[in-house]
């Protein structure tokens, strides 16, 4: 019985330097408020030497119940503990995939999600091009330039009938119409703005550039000019050595 006694107490006093500095202790010397092991040692033989065999048993099994908890808990090196909502977040986050698979999903939905963008201005550029009777490209420069941001066309009556006319918000969540803030802000491109063919609808009218070098008018007009463009009377075939075309047969004299 002697000897059970003393090699119990030698198993508690082997574990209890894992859990040494629990307790209601004393400081030790070097003031850090934990005892060192020869003070500890001391201290646990003094307790457990009136104590029963029963008492060690049961001593012993709560101190190796603590060690396996402190074991199953230990965070591995270089790692660090989760709290309850960090563990639900990792789960989550571990069913999506490797950390690999998951940046392969982000970095493709991040190009998907530009091409979609891209693909939306330049249909929206396209319709408030349309709508305003100005070149895409054009305004879609003037647009970037300025930070401002297309919205959907709106129908407006205007002279007694119903119209689609382009809208654009600037920085500052203002509403314009497209064509109002053309002039205000973009004077010198209007001539590039407007489309082939438009009138001065969209943006602020402006002249012909062959306007008055025709033939039809002035003293340097070519006699019997039909009021075209110099570039219209020199394709036109015509007496005085008018454009000829290469491929037709020539005429007989």
């Amino acid at each position: 019985m002697k000897k059970n006694l003393l090699t119990l107490t030698a198993l508690l006093l082997a574990t209890a330097v894992t859990v040494r500095g629990e307790g209601e202790n004393t400081p030790a010397s070097g003031g850090d408020g934990r005892l060192s092991e020869a003070e500890w040692r001391a201290k646990l033989a003094s307790e457990h030497a009136q104590t029963s065999h029963a008492d060690l048993v049961s001593k012993l099994a709560a101190a190796n119940r603590k060690i396996d908890t402190l074991t199953s808990n230990q965070v591995p090196q270089g790692g660090r503990a989760l709290t309850a909502d960090e563990a639900r977040a990792y789960e989550a986050f571990t069913a999506l995939g490797t950390p690999d698979e998951v940046k392969t999903r982000l970095d493709q939905g991040a190009r998907d999600s530009t091409e979609l963008t891209d693909l939306r201005f330049k249909d929206t550029l396209h319709t408030a091009a349309r709508d305003a009777g100005y070149k895409p490209r054009v305004l879609g420069d003037r647009v970037r330039a300025d930070g401002l941001t297309l919205l959907p066309s709106r129908e407006v009556e205007r002279d007694g009938k119903k119209v689609q006319v382009a809208y654009v918000k600037d920085a500052q969540g203002a509403e314009h119409e497209l064509a109002a803030y053309a002039r205000q802000h973009w004077d010198d491109y209007l001539v590039a703005l407007q489309a082939e063919g438009t009138s001065g609808n969209a943006g602020a009218p402006y002249a012909r550039q062959d306007a008055g070098n025709g033939s039809g008018s002035g003293a340097g007009g070519n006699a019997g000019g039909s009021g075209g463009s110099w570039l219209t009377d020199i394709l036109k075939p015509g007496e005085g050595g008018g454009y000829v075309d290469p491929l037709q047969p020539a005429a007989a004299k």
